[in-house]
C-alpha cells in the first residue's frame, strides 16, 4: 500500500503539492509534522503535512520525501483549519499563511552551496586570480554561499565564474538545509558532591541530588558538610597562591546560602569581584567545584507577587464583570465599553483566572509592542511564570521557545499569553478567552505582506474553533463592533466611572486661527499650550505632546481660514501629488488641479502641511532646554528593548516631555501626567480616508485619557483651525453614542463598512 501526503510549502502557492511516503518514514507521518521535501529542480524545503492519504496524483509525477524533521507536531488540526479560514476570506495563498504563522526558524529552504569538486586534481595552472580566491576559500571553509563569493571577490554577479569553475571541473554545486534553531546552553557551578550533602529527618547524610533543569529548586533543601570544606578552606589559605582560590571559594558558599540553591550560573558568577576564569578552573581541577553544561530558555521567567483575591472591584467594575459572565452564559462575543482608566484590566484578570480555573489558555491581544511592557508588569504579577509574551521584536530563536510552550500539555505549558497580532496563530491546544484590548485600533490590521488579515475579526473565528469566548475592550469602539452590539451579534457591557471617582480630564480646545492673528503662535505651539506646559514644569508635573505622524499625508490647507479640498464624490481629503501638479483621490481616481486660490475665502496662500515629530522634538528642546524630551515613534523604538526603556524612563520621572505617534495613546497609564497636547487635530480630520471622523475621535481620547489619572483632573489642550468642527462637541461631552448614530447614517449614505465589505483590487504590470 502506498501512502501519499498533501504538504504546505512555504511559498505563494495556490495548492497543495503531493508526496510519497518511502517505507522508512510511514510510522513518523503525522499531520502537523514538518516533511523535507524537494521542490523544482534542485530546491528544498520544510513543508507542513497537511492530509495523509492513499491516493496517487495523475497529473505529475511524485516524488518522495526526504525526511522527518519534528518528533511531534508543530502545528495542530485546529490550527491548519484557521489557515485554510485565513486563506480564503483574506484571498491568499496557503504558502502565504504559513510563512506568516510559522516562527522563521521553522520555514527551513535550502541555500545554494559550492564546494570543491571530488576529482579535483589540484591542477591551477591555467585559473586566474580570482578563481585561485575562491578555491582557498574552499580549502578553508569547505563550502561558500554565492553571497559569500560575492563579498570575497567584491563584486555582485559572480554567477558566470561560478559556472566556468563548474565547466572546468574545480566546483561543484550543492543545496544545503539547515536546521535553525538550537538549544541555548549555560555553565553551571556546584560544589562536588563531597561537599555538598543534605540532612534528611534521622539526621542521616544523602548525596544531593542531580538539578535536571536550572530553574527547579532542587526538592531537598541543601546543607554544607562544613568540616569538609573548613579543611579544604585551611589548606588554600596556607598559601598565598592559593588564598585568592579561598576567596573565591568563600563567597560562592555564600551565593549557595544567599540564594537557598546548590548551582550558581557561571557567567553570573564571573561578575563578581574578585572571581576569575582562572580561580574557577583551580577549583574544578581540585574537585571542589563541578561544572555542567545545562539547556536553559532564553525567554524571561515571571514572579507571581499577588493573589487575584486580592483584587478589590468597586460597584461599578463588580456590576461590569457580573454582567460579562452573565453574557457569556447566552454569547460567545462581549464588549467592555469603558472609559479610560475606568479600570477594566482588573476585569480582565479575574476573567483570566475563571479560565484558567477552568484548565483553559487565554490569549490577551494587544495593538502594539509598546503597550505590552506595562501590562505584562500588571498581568504577570498575578499569574507569574504561566505568562508568555511574544511579538516581533523577539528573535527567531525566542519565537520557536514560546510556540513550543505554547503548544505543550495544561501542566507545563504557558496558560496566558500576551501578544501582539501574530499570537493568534500560536499553537493553542484549549483555548478558553480571548481578551482583545483597544479592540478599535488599527494596528491589528497587517496590510504587508500577505495575509492581510485583522486580527481582531480573525480573533473570532479561532475562539469558535476553539468554543472559546472573546471580550472586546475599548474606551472608544470601532463602528464595525459597536454595529455588531446593536445587531445583538455581540453583547455589551458599559463602564463610565474612572477608577477611584477620578474625573475625566478637562478638554480646551485653542483656535489657531485666533492665535495668530495675535501673534501668540510659535512655530507651530501656541501661547497657550506653551503656558500650560511651564505650568506643568514648574509644578514637576510630566507632559506628552501628540502629533500623529502615520496618520501625515501631504495636503494643501489653506493658511487664513483652515480649508482643504476635498473629494466632490467621496468626501475625503484630497492628496497633493508633486507630478502633474494636482490634487488625487485615492479612492475614486477624481482629480483636479491646484486652486491658485482657496476656493472658500479666496486667500492668495494655499499651504503644503505636516508636522512629524522628529521635528516636534527638535523644536521643544529650543522652547525648554532645561526640560528632558524624549520621543516615542516608530523610529525611535527600532532597537529591541527601546520602547521598554523610553516608557521606563517615563514612568520613573527621567523624562519631562514625552513627544509621541499612536503609540502614546495605547491605554498607558502614567502617574503624574497633567498635561496632553495635540498639536495638529485638523491633520487627522483631513485624512482622506472615511474613517477619518472616527479614528480623529478615538486618536484623541485615547490620548486625552492619558491626563490626570490618579492625582489630579488632566488637562488637554487641542490645537486646530476648526474649533466648531463636530468632533470637539462629542470629545468634550464624551458622547460615544452621539458620534456612531451620526457616522452610521454617513456609512449608509455612501454605502461604507460596516453595512458593505470594501475589496482592494490591485493591477500592475511592468
Amino acid at each position: 500500500m502506498n501512502i501519499y501526503i498533501d504538504v504546505i510549502l512555504p511559498l505563494p502557492l495556490s495548492d497543495f503539492f503531493t508526496y510519497h511516503v518511502p517505507e522508512e518514514w510511514l510510522d513518523k507521518v503525522e499531520v502537523g509534522k514538518r516533511a523535507l521535501v524537494s521542490f523544482g529542480r534542485n530546491k528544498f524545503y520544510a513543508a507542513i503535512i497537511y492530509r495523509i492519504h492513499e491516493n496517487k496524483p495523475q497529473q505529475y509525477a511524485v516524488k518522495d520525501i526526504l525526511s522527518i524533521l519534528d518528533e511531534s507536531p508543530v502545528v495542530n488540526g485546529l490550527q491548519l483549519r484557521f489557515w485554510e479560514w485565513i486563506s480564503d476570506y483574506y484571498l491568499c495563498t496557503y504558502g502565504e499563511v504559513m510563512a506568516v504563522a510559522l516562527p522563521s526558524a521553522f520555514k527551513l529552504a535550502s541555500e545554494t552551496k559550492i564546494r570543491l569538486h571530488p576529482d579535483f586534481s589540484g591542477e591551477i595552472s591555467d585559473l586566474k586570480e580570482k578563481d585561485l580566491l575562491i578555491i582557498e576559500a574552499l580549502v578553508d571553509k569547505k563550502t561558500l554561499t554565492i553571497g559569500q563569493v560575492e563579498k570575497l571577490l567584491h563584486k555582485s554577479y559572480v554567477i558566470s565564474q561560478i559556472k566556468n569553475l563548474i565547466d572546468k571541473e574545480v566546483i561543484i554545486v550543492c543545496e544545503e538545509v539547515e536546521e535553525r534553531y538550537t538549544t541555548r546552553k549555560e555553565v553551571f557551578l556546584s560544589l562536588s558532591n563531597t561537599y555538598t550533602v543534605a540532612s534528611n529527618s534521622n539526621n542521616q547524610f544523602v548525596e544531593s541530588q542531580t538539578i535536571d533543569s536550572p530553574s527547579i529548586e532542587p526538592s531537598i533543601h541543601q546543607d554544607l558538610n562544613e568540616n569538609a570544606l573548613s579543611a579544604v578552606l585551611n589548606t588554600l589559605e596556607k598559601s598565598t597562591r592559593t588564598q585568592p582560590q579561598a576567596d573565591v571559594l568563600l563567597l560562592f558558599i555564600s551565593a549557595l546560602q544567599k540564594n537557598k540553591t546548590t548551582y550558581v550560573r557561571k557567567s553570573d558568577f564571573l561578575k563578581q569581584e574578585p572571581v576569575t576564569e582562572a580561580k574557577i578552573s583551580a577549583l574544578i581541577k581540585k574537585g571542589i567545584l563541578t561544572a555542567q553544561s545545562k539547556e536553559v530558555s532564553r525567554l524571561e521567567l515571571f514572579e507571581q507577587k499577588y493573589s487575584t483575591e486580592s483584587i478589590q472591584l468597586n460597584s461599578f467594575q463588580q456590576q461590569a464583570l457580573d454582567e460579562i459572565q452573565d453574557l457569556f452564559q447566552r454569547q460567545d462575543k462581549v464588549l467592555l465599553h469603558g472609559v479610560t482608566g475606568s479600570g477594566k484590566t482588573e476585569l480582565y484578570i479575574k476573567l483570566i483566572q475563571k479560565t484558567i480555573n477552568e484548565g483553559k489558555q487565554v490569549l490577551y491581544l494587544l495593538p502594539e509592542i509598546a503597550l505590552t511592557m506595562q501590562i505584562i508588569k500588571r498581568i504577570s504579577a498575578y499569574f507569574g511564570k504561566d505568562v508568555g509574551v511574544y511579538h516581533s521584536h523577539f528573535n527567531d530563536m525566542e519565537r520557536v521557545e514560546i510556540w513550543n510552550n505554547t503548544l505543550q500539555n495544561e501542566q507545563n505549558g504557558y496558560k496566558v499569553i500576551l501578544g501582539a497580532r501574530s499570537a493568534i496563530f500560536l499553537p493553542f491546544h484549549n483555548l478558553g478567552l480571548i481578551i482583545v484590548d483597544e479592540e478599535h485600533d488599527y494596528s491589528y490590521k497587517q496590510f504587508d505582506p500577505s495575509p492581510r488579515y485583522n486580527a481582531r475579526d480573525a480573533a473570532v473565528i479561532l475562539a469558535g474553533l476553539h468554543h472559546a469566548k472573546v471580550c472586546f475592550g475599548t474606551a472608544t469602539p470601532s463602528l464595525e463592533t459597536y454595529f455588531n452590539t446593536q445587531q445583538k451579534k455581540y453583547g455589551l457591557v458599559n463602564l463610565y466611572q474612572r477608577y477611584g471617582g477620578l474625573q475625566l480630564p478637562q478638554i480646551q480646545l485653542i483656535d489657531v486661527r485666533k492665535e495668530k492673528r495675535k501673534d501668540r503662535l510659535h512655530s507651530y505651539y501656541t501661547q497657550t499650550l506653551i503656558t500650560a506646559m511651564e505650568n506643568a514644569l514648574a509644578a514637576k508635573e510630566q507632559i506628552i505632546l501628540f502629533q500623529n505622524r502615520r496618520g501625515f499625508s501631504m495636503h494643501l490647507e489653506c493658511n487664513l481660514c483652515g480649508h482643504v479640498p476635498v473629494c466632490k464624490y467621496c468626501d475625503v481629503t484630497l492628496t497633493y501629488h508633486k507630478q502633474g501638479k494636482e490634487l488625487r483621490c485615492h479612492y475614486c481616481g477624481y482629480s483636479e488641479m491646484v486652486p491658485a486660490k482657496c476656493p472658500q475665502c479666496k486667500n492668495n496662500v494655499m499651504e503644503m502641511r505636516g508636522l512629524g515629530t522628529e521635528r516636534v522634538e527638535e523644536e521643544i528642546m529650543f522652547f525648554f532646554p532645561n526640560a528632558k524630551v524624549a520621543r516615542l515613534d516608530y523610529d525611535s523604538t527600532r532597537a529591541k528593548h527601546a520602547y521598554r526603556r523610553i516608557l521606563s524612563d517615563f514612568e520613573s520621572g527621567k523624562i519631562d516631555i514625552l513627544v509621541g505617534t499612536q503609540m502614546v495613546t495605547k491605554g498607558l497609564d502614567f502617574d503624574n501626567v497633567s498635561v496632553v497636547g495635540i498639536l495638529n487635530a485638523d491633520n487627522m480630520l483631513n485624512y482622506p480616508d472615511f474613517r477619518s471622523l472616527e479614528r480623529s475621535f478615538q486618536l484623541m481620547m485615547q490620548v486625552s485619557g492619558r491626563a490626570g489619572r490618579k492625582n489630579k483632573q488632566g488637562q488637554v489642550l487641542i490645537q486646530t483651525y476648526k474649533p466648531q468642527h463636530e468632533v470637539f462637541n462629542y470629545l468634550q461631552s464624551n458622547d460615544y453614542y452621539a458620534l456612531f448614530e451620526r457616522l452610521l447614517k454617513e456609512r449608509y449614505s455612501f454605502r461604507y463598512p460596516p453595512l458593505t465589505r470594501l475589496i482592494k483590487i490591485t493591477l500592475k504590470h511592468k
